[in-house]
């Protein structure tokens, strides 16, 4: 059946065109902030990688899917599979994205060509710093030199088969020990052919200061553009809003138990996409019900990961819940 035929299909039984599924929750660094390498957080995730079989599953029983995006909370090239699921993903017309960020340390030259051959369609490199000796103090046991050596060979790939993808995009976690290279960073992320580059804050610091503001401004204004079409829709696309992840793009874990969202790390919803299938799973009653908290029909409760989100209690705080009737 062609792809108008599952469009309508999607749109009359409310299904996403878009999952997010951890390719790989084992990661090469030691990250200091990383949820993943705290003994207090992703405990529900574990420690793991997907399944080609899993994979293939998922594509062939849900045909109306256009896009994965495959970055969590690891390294996706640890992923022994790794090959075999893009290559597949590709078969079937599906796009894959790393958005969420990948380290690019270690990764081969087999792997590096397959990303161009089989057309990856976009990857986040999570690069703090431009410098060994910066880049290291937060990407503990990480090496800038081979980073950027990586992205080279990537580019070299791209020239020999002709192709944009992957696009590429750069985020720089903002520490005080990494503000003189801001705009060096972006004259680099020019030079390696970047779409984009943008700058984060650390999970332990909450909110920018009136400097931070200054200074990203200055930034900004030589960040590089997005002009081509194709890459902009892309980017947007792989833009939506964490609380709108239960509906539009809905986080399965690397195990195949749904999750919900990419901040789910404490809690699953209690059901298994591997197990019972994909639409079967979005119906589940921790599924419905994590919807209805971001809905604000009702109360959330600790059963629920958003119960414990700061996303959510500032969402509450100001009473501004989901509204948008269009997909619920």
């Amino acid at each position: 059946m062609n792809k108008k035929f599952w469009k309508f299909y999607r749109q009359v039984f409310k299904l996403p065109s878009m999952l997010r599924v951890e390719l790989c929750s084992l990661c090469n660094l030691e990250c200091s902030d990383c949820y993943m390498r705290k003994k207090s957080s992703g405990q529900i995730v574990g420690n793991g990688y997907l399944k080609f079989e899993d994979f293939k599953k998922l594509l062939d029983k849900n045909p109306y899917i256009e896009m994965i995006e495959v970055s969590m909370g690891g390294e996706i090239f640890l992923n022994p599979d790794f090959i075999k699921i893009i290559e597949y993903a590709h078969k079937k017309d599906v796009k894959l994205t790393a958005f969420n960020g990948v380290n690019f340390n270690k990764v081969s030259d087999e792997i590096i060509e397959a990303l161009v051959k089989y057309q990856f369609a976009g990857i986040t490199f999570s690069i703090d710093g431009t410098s060994n000796e910066t880049y290291s103090i937060y990407r503990k046991n990480g090496n800038y030199d081979n980073v950027i050596s990586n992205i080279k060979k990537l580019n070299e790939y791209k020239k020999k088969y002709n192709s944009k993808y992957p696009i590429l995009r750069w985020q720089f976690i903002m520490f005080d020990y990494t503000k003189h290279q801001y705009f060096e960073a972006c004259d680099i992320a020019s030079s390696l052919g970047f779409a984009d580059i943008y700058y984060k804050m650390p999970w332990s610091k909450k909110e920018y200061t009136v400097e931070d503001h200054k200074l990203l401004t200055q930034v900004y204004s030589k960040r590089i553009p997005v002009y081509d079409s194709d890459v902009f829709n892309l980017l947007r696309k792989n833009s939506i809003p964490l609380c709108l992840h239960p509906w539009l793009s809905p986080q399965v874990n690397w195990d195949g138990r749904l999750l919900g969202c990419c901040c789910a790390v404490h809690r699953d919803l209690g059901v298994n996409v591997f197990k019972v299938g994909l639409q079967r799973a979005l119906r589940a009653p921790r599924m419905k019900k994590m919807r209805q908290i971001l809905l604000g029909k009702i109360p959330s409760d600790n059963y629920i990961e958003c119960h414990n989100c700061d996303f959510y209690k500032t969402m509450k705080a100001n009473n501004d819940y989901i509204k948008n009737p269009s997909f619920v």
